[in-house]
C-alpha cells in the first residue's frame, strides 16, 4: 500500500513538472502558433493592448478618442485595442531610447535613419526580426512594399521593421514661391542645375527686400542636392550612386563638392543667403512666414503643394537629380516591433491593417469624419471644425500612404504620379547594404569633434573654401578620416562579394 502512494505521489509530481514546462514554452513560442492558427483558421485571438509609439507633433489632444474609434474598428478583425503615444520631434530620440534601453514592456515604436537609429537599435536586439513573420501576419504589406525596398532596410539580410509604403525614392531640386515666380515671369524650366538658380536669385535679391533669396541652415543645408550615398552617420565616406568601380571617397575632396562650396560661398557674399545662416536651426519659420523664395529639397511628386497646406505659402517645385531608391530611403520611415512586446504577432497584424485597410488608416491620419476633416469628395477632404484637435500631419509615417485621403490643394493624380515615380526610381548599386561603425567608432567621433569648426560655414556660403577646406581635409585626416574610409570599403567589398 505504502509503495502504491509513493507511485501515485511520484506520477503527481512528474506531471506537475511536465506543466510547468508546457506552460513555460507556451510564454516563449506558443502565443505565436496560437495567434497564427486562429487567424489562419478564423479562430478567435485572446484581446490584447497594444502599445504605438512614434515621432509629430506631439500628443494630440483628441488622441483618447481616436483610440476609441480604432478599437471599435478592430476588436472584430484582430481582437486588439491600441494605445497610440507621439513623442514631439525634439524629445522623441531620447524619450523612445531610454526605454528601449530600459527594456520597457511596449509593442511598436516608429525608427529610422534619422531618428531612434534603425541600425544601431537592430542589432543591440530591440527589435523583433520579421523576415519569418511577413508571410502569415502582414503578406499584403510584403507585396505591397516590393523586394527592392524591403532589400534596402534589410541589416545581414534580416528586415527588423517595416518601411512606409510611400514615396520609394529620393529626388533633389529646388522648391520656389510660386507668386514671385508669376510676378517675375520667370521661366524656371531652365533651371537643370543647382548653379542655374543664381539669376533668379539676384532678381529677389534687387526687388523683394524682406525676402531671402536661398534657404540655407545648419540644419538644412542646399550641398544635399549633390546627391551622394553616405555610407556612415557623418557622411565621411559616399558613393556615387551611379559608381561603376564602387570606390568609397571621401566627400570633401571630390570635384563636385568643392565646385559647390565656391558657389554657395559666391551666392553667400551676394546677400542671397541669411548671415546666421550657419546657426540657424528653425528654417521652418521662414518659410512659413514668407521668408524664403527657394530651397533645395528631397522632391517627390505633389511636394510643392504639401508644402503649401503645411507653410500657408505657394510653392512650385523643379528638379535637378533623377529619382534614386538608397539605403537611406528605404530606411527613411519605418515601424519596428519590440522585443519587449509580448504580442508581437498580433502587433504585425494590426501593422498589416494600418497598411491595407483605408478606413482605419485614414483614421489614423485624420481622425474622425465630420469632426476632424470633412469630404469634399470620396477622395478629398477639407479640415473640420475640430481639426485643430487631431492633425498629427505625418502620413508619412503612419502607414500606407496611397490609402490616404487628398486635400483640396492637393493633385487628384497624386498617387498615380507617386506609383510612376517609384517604377521610374533607380536602386544604388549598395541597396542593402548598411555600414557597421563599431570597429571606426572612435575615428568617427574624432572626425565629427574636429569638422564642427568648419563644415557647417562651408557647406552655407560663410567661409571661403580656399581657407578653410584645406584645414577641414587636415583635419579629417588628423582624426582618422583614412581609416574609417578603409574601414567601410573593407565591409562594402565583403557585401558586395555575396550579392548575386
Amino acid at each position: 500500500m505504502l509503495r502504491k502512494k509513493k507511485t501515485i505521489a511520484l506520477l503527481l509530481i512528474c506531471t506537475m513538472i511536465m506543466s510547468v514546462v508546457l506552460v513555460g514554452c507556451g510564454k516563449k513560442g506558443g502565443d505565436a502558433a496560437k495567434d497564427g492558427d486562429a487567424a489562419k483558421n478564423g479562430g478567435e485571438l485572446a484581446p490584447v493592448e497594444l502599445t504605438w509609439y512614434f515621432i509629430g507633433n506631439g500628443q494630440q489632444e483628441d488622441t483618447a478618442l481616436i483610440e476609441d474609434e480604432i478599437n471599435k474598428y478592430i476588436k472584430d478583425k484582430i481582437n486588439a485595442t491600441v494605445k497610440l503615444q507621439c513623442f514631439d520631434w525634439g524629445s522623441y530620440d531620447e524619450k523612445i531610447g531610454t526605454m528601449i534601453a530600459s527594456r520597457e514592456e511596449f509593442d511598436i515604436c516608429f525608427t529610422s535613419s534619422w531618428a531612434n537609429n534603425y541600425r544601431e537599435k537592430a542589432v543591440k536586439g530591440a527589435f523583433v526580426p520579421l523576415n519569418d513573420m511577413f508571410d502569415k501576419y502582414a503578406p499584403k504589406t510584403k507585396e505591397l512594399l516590393g523586394k527592392d525596398f524591403l532589400k534596402g532596410s534589410e541589416i545581414g539580410g534580416v528586415n527588423y521593421a517595416i518601411p512606409t509604403n510611400k514615396e520609394k525614392a529620393h529626388q533633389w531640386g529646388f522648391i520656389l514661391r510660386e507668386d514671385l515666380v508669376k510676378k517675375y515671369n520667370m521661366d524656371i524650366s531652365k533651371i537643370k542645375k543647382f548653379e542655374d538658380i543664381e539669376p533668379f536669385l539676384k532678381t529677389i535679391k534687387e526687388n523683394e527686400p524682406g525676402v531671402y533669396p536661398l534657404e540655407a541652415a545648419g540644419a538644412q543645408n542646399p550641398r544635399m542636392h549633390l546627391d551622394y550615398d553616405g555610407i556612415d552617420g557623418e557622411n565621411l565616406g559616399v558613393l556615387y550612386n551611379d559608381s561603376k568601380d564602387m570606390k568609397i571617397s571621401n566627400q570633401f575632396e571630390l570635384p563636385e563638392m568643392k565646385e559647390y562650396l565656391n558657389t554657395i560661398h559666391r551666392f553667400y557674399n551676394a546677400g542671397y543667403i541669411r548671415k546666421d545662416a550657419p546657426t540657424l536651426t528653425d528654417y521652418n519659420a521662414d518659410e512659413s512666414a514668407g521668408k524664403i523664395f527657394a530651397a533645395i529639397k528631397s522632391l517627390k511628386p505633389g511636394k510643392d503643394k504639401e508644402l503649401t497646406v503645411s507653410t500657408g505659402q505657394p510653392w512650385v517645385q523643379v528638379a535637378i537629380t533623377q529619382p534614386i531608391i538608397g539605403n537611406y530611403d528605404a530606411a527613411g520611415s519605418m515601424e519596428a516591433i519590440s522585443t519587449t512586446s509580448k504580442n508581437p504577432e498580433r502587433a504585425l497584424m494590426f501593422l498589416e491593417l494600418v497598411n491595407t485597410d483605408k478606413y482605419l488608416n485614414n483614421l489614423i491620419n485624420y481622425g474622425v469624419e465630420g469632426k476632424h476633416y470633412v469630404k469634399v469628395s470620396d477622395e478629398v477632404i477639407k479640415p473640420g471644425p475640430e481639426n485643430s484637435k487631431y492633425n498629427p500631419c505625418i502620413q508619412w509615417a503612419l502607414g500606407n500612404v496611397f490609402l490616404n485621403y487628398l486635400s483640396e490643394v492637393e493633385d487628384k493624380d497624386k498617387w498615380d504620379k507617386f506609383q510612376k515615380f517609384n517604377d521610374a526610381a533607380t536602386p544604388t548599386k549598395d541597396l542593402g547594404f548598411m555600414f557597421d561603425p563599431a570597429p571606426v567608432k572612435n575615428e568617427i567621433a574624432a572626425c565629427k569633434a574636429s569638422g564642427q569648426d568648419y563644415i557647417l560655414g562651408l557647406e552655407t556660403g560663410m567661409l571661403d573654401p580656399k581657407v578653410y577646406l584645406p584645414k577641414l581635409t587636415a583635419a579629417y585626416k588628423d582624426a582618422g578620416i583614412d581609416k574609417v574610409i578603409a574601414e567601410e570599403q573593407k565591409q562594402l567589398d565583403e557585401w558586395l562579394s555575396t550579392q548575386k
